[in-house]
């Protein structure tokens, strides 16, 4: 093994050991250590034995897309909470596909995650270069919203094609 691929698995490891270590005093409130140190000691195990590489992240990118994401957040927020109050409020709920422009599974997995806390909006599924999308209004300009948050998410991760 080369000193280089010694140092990212090394680097890695300890990316993956932070993260579930994070993830465990998160979800089990600080508690549980005895069998928290095993699980995560293990996950970090398969995660490297499955080559699973760490998401990098443009930290440029990240102020713009934090804002974009937490206005329409609030906004998807707002929007729902106005429906349950006026129940008048017109609604023309459908189903509709929404062509992924990335190739990125991360990317892809992130925007599927992160679409049902658009504006009326839900991903239900991704087949091939399409996802399902449900609406609660399709009158209303969700289409431009999902394609900046994929085109962000895109920059964010550094998958689109500038250094």
């Amino acid at each position: 093994m080369t000193q280089a691929a010694w140092r990212r698995g090394a680097t890695d490891a300890l990316f993956w050991s932070l993260l579930y270590t994070a993830l465990w005093a998160l979800f089990a409130a600080g508690q549980g250590w005895v069998l928290g140190v095993p699980t995560i000691t293990l996950a970090v195990a398969l995660s490297l034995w499955l080559g699973l590489r760490p998401m990098t992240l443009r930290l440029a990118a990240l102020p713009a897309f934090l804002g974009f994401f937490l206005k329409h957040m609030l906004l998807g927020g707002w929007d729902v909470a106005r429906r349950a109050l006026q129940p008048r409020c017109p609604l023309q709920p459908a189903w509709h596909p929404y062509p992924l422009t990335s190739q990125s599974p991360r990317v892809r997995l992130l925007l599927s995650a992160m679409v049902g806390l658009l504006p009326g909006t839900l991903a239900s599924r991704v087949d091939a270069d399409e996802m399902r999308v449900h609406v609660l209004d399709e009158r209303l300009p969700w289409q431009a919203t999902v394609a900046e948050l994929e085109r962000r998410l895109e920059r964010l991760l550094g998958v689109d094609g500038r250094p």
